[in-house]
This record gives C-alpha cells, sequence and structure tokens, in this order.
C-alpha cells in the first residue's frame, strides 16, 4: 500500500499495470506493454475534491 498526498482540484493518474517507475502514479509504461503484449492496461484517474491523504494498493504492484 502507498500513501499519497492529493490535492484539491488536481487531477491524479494512479498506475493500475504495476510497470511504472513513479508508483502508485502511472508513467504511461502500459501503452507500450499494450502494444507488444495486447492487453489493455489504462491508469486509474482521480479529481481530488480537497487536499487529504489517501492509501492506494493494487494487486500488480510489487510490495
Amino acid at each position: 500500500m502507498k500513501k499519497i498526498k492529493i490535492h484539491k482540484g488536481r487531477k491524479y493518474s494512479i498506475c493500475s499495470c504495476g510497470l511504472s517507475n513513479i508508483l502508485p502514479l502511472c508513467d504511461n509504461a502500459h501503452r507500450k506493454y499494450n502494444e507488444e503484449n495486447k492487453t489493455n492496461y489504462k491508469s486509474v484517474k482521480i479529481i481530488a475534491e480537497d487536499t487529504v491523504m489517501i492509501d492506494v494498493n493494487s494487486s500488480k504492484w510489487e510490495v
């Protein structure tokens, strides 16, 4: 599990594939992986309504 601070009004892309070099945020590494492996990974988009700390987790991330 990763804890991140998100800021009111900002858009965030959270990694769902586990390939990002900047976990828990997405760096679009899934795009190349999708092309090479015929998969359909996408990032999870969130827009913060308030500035808060959140916990994020994915079974695809190595602990």
